[in-house]
């Protein structure tokens, strides 16, 4: 399933001959068993004498709501997993960060945020997904 209540536009430069691709990108649920219908989030840590990390975990569409309203996507440096809504992306599906203002006002997904209690502390699925990426909410 695509949320093309998130849109970004991304462009790609081919290594071998320079041309130039523009796709419009959207998040993407997974089709696997553990993670099917979950978006994948990305987020690079380093730790001092390692080098520098990407971890990534799965949420539910509601659990990317909250993540928004909190504001922890950009808090942390969360970046999403994309795919093109036509097409397909030649190598692996690109992880962007999304600013919020990349939401489509009034959409299904900008109200799910905007019902989000932001003063509730975060259930213990969205905090054991989290803790694979070493935030603590």
């Amino acid at each position: 399933m695509l949320l093309t209540d998130i849109a970004v536009e991304h462009t790609r430069v081919s290594k071998k001959d320079g041309v130039r691709q523009t796709y419009l990108l959207h998040p993407f649920t997974n089709t696997q068993r553990d993670t099917l219908g979950k978006f994948e989030i990305v987020r690079d840590i380093s730790e001092p004498g390692f080098k520098e990390v990407k971890r990534s975990t799965f949420v539910t569409l509601q659990h990317l709501a909250e993540l928004y309203a909190k504001g922890v996507l950009e808090e942390f440096g969360f970046s999403v997993r994309m795919c093109p809504g036509q097409g397909t992306y030649p190598t692996a599906n690109p992880a962007k960060k999304i600013l919020p203002t990349s939401i489509r006002p009034g959409s299904p997904f900008d109200l799910a945020v905007q019902k989000v209690d932001a003063s509730k502390p975060a259930n213990r699925e969205l905090r054991t997904a989290l803790l694979r990426t070493n935030v603590k909410l």
